[in-house]
């Protein structure tokens, strides 16, 4: 039996002992170093390349945009190359890509070098991300990668944290020394992660069986309605979620609000705490729906959570930033209802011979995301139009909420 205190840690974080076989400690031990070097450099780029290495901010923004159309044409290739050559060896390709190239961020002096290291990271990103959820899915039977990917999202969020933390003690404003450090370190995270991956059994390939049956490869993956529906539905909530909200809240926090660039630090904690916090509740809520059921969830809760930001600028000051604050908290929700389903409904619909081009498609979205969503922050708060910016986000959010329900009607009528 438990004790009284391990029953509260169940309680609040979830039990998962019954998921965790050996394979997923390891991958998930070697997504969680990672993660901490993700954290270590997350949303420094621009101000590395701005204010040690002397780029423009234009150039920054090019550099940013780069690497998403990178991502985006080389995301076809990368899903093929998994499904034939198994996700085992892209993500051990992708890690050293990875590694070599943020390492590599700290020696950059030149904008063709920029270039040539932003192509490597790029990527790099693309061929684990991918491999990476078709090996959990392949480590887990179905009725439990919900769970899994929980877990999974739960822990890296931990482990940004975590980085952030560590980047705060080592950053100094205008020391290339302490960029180079973190740079490095995040570099290293990566090359852990590659010796964790290197030391599973198994390359996580499709059965023989499932490799032998005819394919119309991604033909077959663009005939199948209710993948693109979800799919183009979740392409939408990225970009009027996440993409807007990372290209675009700094600036409403500190132009806007006129509050100070640590409020920005404390909603980001905010939204860490949250999913770390929250993760095991809200997967007990989901887990006995039907995923396809509770993806239109997420729209109301993010459209509230842009509402909850449109209300700061009320405000003054504190409450302001309180409000910022709750707002993550609410985004997280949606977060940790969002991260753990996606990839699940994927990986459910996905043939085993077409794992690795599904995935990759359903991840493609983050980088079409990352081209569109700034583009909204730059035409519209740069222009002055804020409170548009912010009533588009709301309404953006809602949007998929159809496309989302009309693939769980599509579902029922295939299963009926």
């Amino acid at each position: 039996m438990k004790s009284a205190p391990g029953k509260i840690l169940t309680f609040v974080f979830g039990d998962y002992s019954d998921v965790l076989t050996p394979v997923l400690r390891r991958l998930f031990f070697g997504n969680f170093m990672s993660g901490i070097g993700t954290g270590m450099t997350l949303s420094l780029l621009l101000v590395y390349l701005h204010d040690i290495r002397e780029f423009s901010n234009t150039f920054g923004g090019f550099v940013l945009s780069y690497m998403a159309v990178v991502a985006i044409v080389l995301s076809g290739p990368t899903g093929w190359l998994v499904d034939k050559y198994g996700p085992k060896k892209i993500i051990v390709a992708g890690l050293l890509f990875e590694g070599t190239g943020v390492a590599l961020w700290s020696i950059v002096t030149t904008h063709q070098q920029a270039l040539i290291v932003a192509s490597m990271s790029s990527l790099g990103t693309l061929m684990i991300w991918p491999p990476q959820t078709v090996m959990i899915s392949r480590a887990s039977p179905e009725e439990n990668r919900q769970k899994v990917f929980a877990l999974n999202f739960m822990l890296f969020n931990l482990a940004i944290g975590f980085g952030g933390i560590f980047a705060a003690t080592i950053i100094r404003e205008g020391n290339l020394f302490s960029f180079q450090t973190l740079y490095i370190l995040d570099g290293l995270s990566y090359i852990i992660y590659l010796f964790v991956i290197a030391g599973i059994k198994g390359d996580f390939h499709a059965s023989p069986e499932e490799r032998a049956k005819e394919s119309g490869g991604y033909r077959e993956v663009f005939r199948d309605r209710i993948f693109l529906k979800i799919t183009s539905g979740g392409l939408i909530y990225t970009i009027f979620g996440y993409a807007s909200l990372n290209g675009g809240l700094a600036i409403f926090i500190t132009q806007h609000l006129d509050l100070s660039p640590k409020w920005v630090g404390i909603v980001l904690t905010a939204n860490t705490v949250a999913i770390f916090l929250l993760q095991g509740t809200v997967l007990r809520i989901i887990s006995p729906r039907n995923k396809f059921t509770v993806l239109p969830w997420l729209g109301w809760i993010w459209a509230l959570s842009w509402a909850v930001i449109a209300l700061s600028a009320f405000v003054e000051g504190f409450t302001a930033g309180v409000l910022i604050a709750i707002s993550q908290v609410v985004f997280a929700v949606g977060e940790m209802i969002w991260s753990p389903t996606l990839p699940a409904v994927a990986n459910e619909l996905a043939p085993d011979n077409l794992r690795g081009r599904y995935n990759a498609i359903s991840g493609m979205q983050w980088n079409v995301a990352s081209v569109f969503g700034p583009v909204f922050v730059g035409v519209l708060i740069g222009r002055g139009y804020t409170n548009e910016w912010l009533a588009l986000m709301i309404v953006g959010c809602l949007v998929p909420i159809a496309i989302m329900k009309s693939a769980q009607n599509d579902v029922a009528k295939k299963r009926s």
